[in-house]
C-alpha cells in the first residue's frame, strides 16, 4: 500500500513538472485571417531616398546615408500624387509598417521630390 501511494505521488509530481515546462502560444504573431503579418522593420516613417524603379502603383527606392545607397524598399504608391522620376532624390513618408521581405515592402503616404 505504501509503495502504491509513493508511486502515485511521484507520477503526480512529474506530471505537474512536465505541464509547467510547456511553452505558451505567441499571440502577438498570430494572424487569424491568413494574411501576411505586418512588422515594423527599421520603422522609419519619413526618410530621404533615391528612386531606383517606378511603375503605376509602386516605386523601388534606396535609402541614402552619407551619399551611399543602403536599404532598398518597394513601396505601394497607389492613391497618392507625386512628380518624381527614376534617379530623383525624394523624401518619403510611410505608414511605418513593413513586411519582412527582401527588399522590404510597405506603403507610401507621401512622396516629395528633393532634388
Amino acid at each position: 500500500m505504501r509503495r502504491t501511494i509513493s508511486l502515485i505521488s511521484v507520477v503526480v509530481l512529474l506530471s505537474c513538472v512536465l505541464v509547467g515546462c510547456g511553452t505558451a502560444p505567441d499571440h502577438e504573431n498570430m494572424n487569424t485571417n491568413n494574411e501576411p503579418i505586418q512588422n515594423e522593420v527599421k520603422a522609419k516613417e519619413d526618410f530621404e531616398a533615391v528612386i531606383l524603379a517606378k511603375d503605376q502603383s509602386t516605386i523601388t527606392i534606396a535609402l541614402t546615408t552619407s551619399g551611399h545607397a543602403e536599404q532598398q524598399y518597394i513601396l505601394v504608391t497607389s492613391g497618392i500624387n507625386y512628380h518624381a522620376e527614376v534617379g530623383d532624390e525624394v523624401r518619403v513618408w510611410t505608414t511605418g509598417m513593413y513586411e519582412e521581405s527582401n527588399p522590404i515592402q510597405g506603403k507610401a503616404t507621401k512622396v516629395e521630390r528633393v532634388k
